[in-house]
């Protein structure tokens, strides 16, 4: 059988959404920061954690600003204490470790094959 596109609803397709967070340049990174923590961390810890190329850095806007977007869709939690100043602390939620196992070993597979000429060649050709 088949459906045309119009007859379909408009759904969003999980792994794209997903990717489309992944995109952000910030996402990835703080992801790993959070992972390798076994403790709460606040903005500052984490900007300073968050290396950028070419020497940047993300501001704490952007940070929170992606931290909001990650807590919205589950993969971060933050908690908020109520010291004086405020201070919001974040870690990864279940499904944000699940995520970042899988972006180690993602990291780790890119790692060994950036070692093989015939990766880098194919690279260049994209």
């Amino acid at each position: 059988m088949n459906v045309s596109k119009t007859n379909q609803p408009n759904k969003t397709v999980p792994l794209q959404e997903m990717f489309s967070h992944l995109g952000r340049p910030c996402t990835v990174p703080l992801i790993f920061a959070l992972g390798e923590r076994s403790y709460n961390t606040d903005i500052h810890e984490l900007r300073n954690s968050v290396g950028m190329s070419e020497g940047k850095r993300l501001s704490e806007a952007t940070i929170s600003k992606c931290l909001s977007n990650l807590t919205e869709i589950g993969l971060v939690e933050g908690t908020v204490h109520a010291h004086s100043p405020l201070k919001a602390e974040y870690c990864l939620t279940s499904k944000g470790q699940q995520l970042y196992r899988h972006l180690l070993q993602i990291r780790l597979l890119t790692e060994r094959l950036s070692l093989e000429q015939d990766y880098i060649d194919s690279i260049s050709a994209c």
